[in-house]
């Protein structure tokens, strides 16, 4: 098990090694790829640490607060340490245009993290803290624009509380007992999504696309649903949660 991690060249390729308490704090390399790696207990602050890359890597207990991961790549890897029920912490760091797919990123904090750009396709984020993460970039003090593609991903539990995620694409993931007070939705893809949140107080859905979603435990009387999309099969669900008993067609 290795303690130090001693790069000579920008892009070096680190394949099949175990880390242990490394202290990163405040390096700075770019493209570096990691590859069938563990690390574990590690210190990544204050780095700046752009493109970089894990393949099936496992990532335990590791610390990126206000670190730099720019256009970094994490595929098929594990941010979450299951014996030990905790994962990585990203608090307030730069992930612009990074990309999570089929990782574990559950009970991972992302609070106040920059992820504008950021794509989350088929993973598991089972009670992480996107708590007020940004999913914008401000062009004029009139105009905001948000990216983010967080899909075919399990977000239960999670906190997303406070997020603004206008227009995004959130299809076919799962916010089951989520917190989404105070959070913008309006016009966001939730096509195929299951929609269940524990906390709703204040989310603003105006314009957002359900249709084929699965859609409970929600008093829409909360909520304005001016120009929600659904499909016919969902409206009977929905108006079943203001009391209205509904027949079938005879």
């Amino acid at each position: 098990m290795e303690k130090k991690l001693t790069i000579t060249d920008e892009k070096s390729i680190i394949k099949n090694r175990v880390f242990s308490d490394l202290d990163w704090r405040g390096e700075n390399h770019v493209g570096l790829v990691f590859e069938n790696c563990t690390i574990h207990d590690s210190d990544f602050s204050g780095s700046i640490l752009n493109e970089l890359h894990f393949d099936s890597c496992n990532i335990f207990n590791c610390n990126f607060e206000k670190s730099s991961l720019e256009n970094a790549t994490f595929t098929d890897s594990t941010f979450y340490d299951k014996e030990k029920q905790k994962g990585c912490y990203f608090k307030s760091a730069n992930l612009k245009h990074s990309e999570f797919k089929n990782c574990n990123i559950s009970l991972n904090n992302f609070e106040r993290a920059d992820l504008f750009g950021i794509t989350i396709d088929s993973c598991k984020a089972q009670g992480s803290n996107f708590s007020s993460a940004s999913f914008v970039t401000v062009v004029s003090t009139k105009m905001v624009f948000s990216t983010a593609f967080l899909i075919n991903t399990y977000f239960n539990y999670s906190d997303l509380s406070g997020v603004y995620l206008e227009k995004c694409d959130l299809s076919r993931s799962k916010f089951v007992s989520v917190n989404l007070s105070k959070s913008n939705l309006e016009e966001a893809n939730l096509c195929d999504s299951e929609f269940s949140p524990a906390q709703y107080d204040g989310l603003s859905i105006f314009k957002a696309d359900f249709r084929n979603a699965d859609i409970r435990n929600i008093d829409i009387r909360k909520l304005d649903v001016t120009g929600v999309k659904l499909l016919e099969w969902q409206c009977a669900s929905i108006l079943e949660s203001l009391d209205v008993i509904v027949f079938p067609d005879t």
